[in-house]
């Protein structure tokens, strides 16, 4: 049963899905390897005296903690330009470094119902999508928005059509679209599900997926239970981190327990550290590398 567009989930339909994204990542690499988010050095991007470029990220990852490959963030970018594109394909090429998708922030609320609002979000989200073409990346995330919501379904139908028109954009260019569990109405696994589910109905399977995130839940939910639901239909898993101890204690939760969660659920790619601690970051990133490399 569905009411505009949103669609019901039952435990059957959830354990067919599941099943069904199985198969996706059956046709992936089966070797988990760590990638790098560029959030976890977002405040060295914002340095006020000599912040780090994004040019200068590939080579930070590759020679500072022999990562492989990583994530763009939208604020870190000077320019869409494709002069300054190929700069940032050519620092990435040297250090050899993959650009694996571009983490869209700060753009409009995709959730928003009013109308000129919500195109203006899709608008701005959108553009983004040619850009991750071009670099070589194979996804853009976008946020769900719904901060402080109050009608739910009506937030989801809303949501539901900017992601619609955001697969229109990800099919044309070869781009998936993906939903981070980054609050608002993302904060509940079900929506995040609603969603995947309607653009799954009217975009196919190949087009739209989560970026499951091992943090980013509110207080109140299961962090585990959440997680198992959305990691089934993850195109990009972020490990987050945050502050480990000398002895690699991580307390804020447990990062095995989700490592694991992940590999149950099929999923076999890059697993992103984001690094959200208090430490200095650089410590921050390579006691996380230490932590997660064993045990992936």
């Amino acid at each position: 049963m569905g009411v505009e567009g949103i669609t019901l989930i039952t435990l059957r339909d959830l354990t067919e899905r599941r099943l069904d994204a199985r198969q996706f990542h059956a046709n992936v690499s089966h070797t988990m390897k760590l990638s790098l988010a560029g959030w976890s050095l977002h405040r060295l991007f914002r340095a006020a005296k000599d912040p780090l470029k994004l040019v200068e990220f590939p080579a930070i990852a590759r020679d500072r903690f022999d990562i492989e490959a990583v994530e763009l963030n939208s604020p870190f970018f000077t320019s869409r330009e494709p002069k300054y594109l190929r700069q940032l394909m050519s620092a990435a090429e040297t250090a050899r470094v993959r650009l694996l998708n571009v983490a869209v922030d700060e753009v409009g609320d995709l959730s928003a119902d009013n109308d000129l609002e919500r195109s203006r979000a899709v608008q701005n989200y959108g553009r983004w999508v040619p850009v991750a073409a071009e670099l070589g990346c194979t996804a853009v995330r976008c946020n769900t928005g719904g901060m402080g919501i109050i009608d739910t379904r009506k937030g989801l139908t809303c949501c539901i059509d900017s992601f619609r028109r955001l697969a229109d954009l990800g099919i044309k260019h070869g781009v998936s679209i993906l939903i981070e569990n980054h609050g608002g109405l993302s904060s509940d696994a079900d929506n995040i599900l609603a969603i995947i589910d309607a653009v799954r109905t009217t975009h196919g399977a190949t087009v739209i997926g989560t970026l499951a995130d091992f943090g980013n839940w509110p207080d109140n939910a299961d962090r585990y239970a959440s997680l198992a639901k959305i990691l089934p239909f993850a195109k990009a898993v972020h490990a987050k981190v945050f502050d480990i101890d000398e002895q690699l204690n991580h307390p804020k939760f447990d990062l095995a327990r989700c490592v694991a969660l992940s590999k149950a659920a099929g999923y076999d790619g890059f697993l992103g550290i984001e690094y959200e601690g208090a430490a200095d970051e650089i410590v921050g990133v390579t006691r996380a590398v230490e932590k997660l490399r064993p045990i992936i």
